[in-house]
């Protein structure tokens, strides 16, 4: 592992306060750190090098600034960080990178604090919801890169038990609040004693957090639901639910998996047809499938289940969007 990453493998993240359990929170963090060492801090780029970055994280995953605001340190770039309130646990760890800042404000009121550091970078990236960069784009000094919220599905033909395992880890992670977790798996032949037998297991190794009241009656309501419509298995902090595809929504709760019966690639297309736009990640093994079918979807990441909560730091693309090679453009 790289000399810079070292001081953080070392670091327990049960004490970061994330709300996930202290199996789960370790789990995430050392898949984050094992991800980042895979950059290619190497590679070329053209242009100019911006003195200073500002990255404004959100709330949901806790290591999402760690990608790059590690590969902006190692090439000697200063970084300003500033993470959600609930966050500043996993921040303040990402201090030990040289030349990361920590700063605290309340995002959308303090705006004195917020002007103060974006007069000090040469770019912000801003990983939140779509209202907060667009209020970012509209009142910073300096240019914004904006990743903002996106979704994943899976699809599997057929789900087996080992699939329904991979698929089972994808939702555990970050208690599936995750823009990479599993929405929904899309599949011809659902199978809910097997998906449940996994789920059960997952919850064994990496035992659920925190769930809100807002989280917990939505899935009492989604539960109510697929009993009426499909079918239900639920478990000590996890459930199963299916659903038809036409309920499809673009969101998750924690350790809620939905199914939605689909006797082709094109019927999940179907399903997905509204949010398109929004589609960030697809966890299947019929990667010819799903490329035949959402080709014209901006930035989507195809991967094998297992590794939708996994992006390797060695992608050039987030989202679509080279991040490096945004910030060194000239063409601001």
């Amino acid at each position: 592992m790289n000399a810079l990453l070292q001081p953080l493998a070392r670091l327990d993240a049960a004490s970061f306060d994330t709300g996930l359990s202290p199996e789960n929170a370790r789990a995430c963090w050392l898949d984050a750190l094992e991800l980042a060492d895979q950059a290619d801090l190497a590679r070329p780029l053209t242009g100019t090098a911006p003195r200073a970055v500002a990255i404004i994280a959100s709330a949901n995953v806790f290591t999402a600034p760690l990608e790059w605001a590690y590969q902006l340190a190692a090439r000697g770039v200063r970084v300003v960080l500033k993470a959600a309130s609930r966050q500043q646990g996993s921040a303040a760890a990402l201090a030990a990178l040289p030349g990361v800042e920590v700063r605290s404000w309340l995002g959308g009121d303090d705006l004195e604090a917020e002007a103060r550091t974006l007069a000090q970078v040469d770019a912000a990236v801003v990983l939140g919801a779509e209202p907060t960069i667009r209020a970012m784009k509209n009142r910073a000094p300096v240019p914004v890169l904006g990743l903002g919220p996106r979704f994943g599905i899976a699809w599997a033909p057929k789900i087996d038990a080992s699939g329904a395992a991979l698929l089972a880890r994808d939702l555990a992670r970050y208690d599936g609040r995750g823009c990479m977790s599993p929405t929904a798996l899309f599949t011809a032949a659902p199978d809910l004693a097997v998906l449940a037998a996994a789920m059960a297991d997952a919850e064994r190794h990496w035992p659920r957090g925190e769930v809100s009241a807002e989280e917990a009656v939505e899935t009492r309501r989604l539960t109510m639901l697929a009993r009426a419509t499909g079918g239900a298995v639920e478990g000590e902090g996890w459930a199963v639910l299916e659903l038809p595809a036409a309920r499809f929504q673009p969101a998750t709760l924690p350790r809620v998996l939905v199914v939605h019966r689909a006797a082709a690639v094109e019927e999940m297309a179907a399903a997905l047809a509204p949010w398109r736009a929004e589609l960030g990640t697809v966890g299947t093994t019929d990667t010819a499938g799903v490329r035949g079918v959402l080709d014209a979807a901006p930035g989507v990441r195809l991967c094998p289940p297992g590794e939708m909560q996994r992006p390797p730091g060695s992608r050039p693309l987030h989202d679509g969007v080279d991040v490096l090679a945004w910030l060194w453009s000239p063409a601001w």
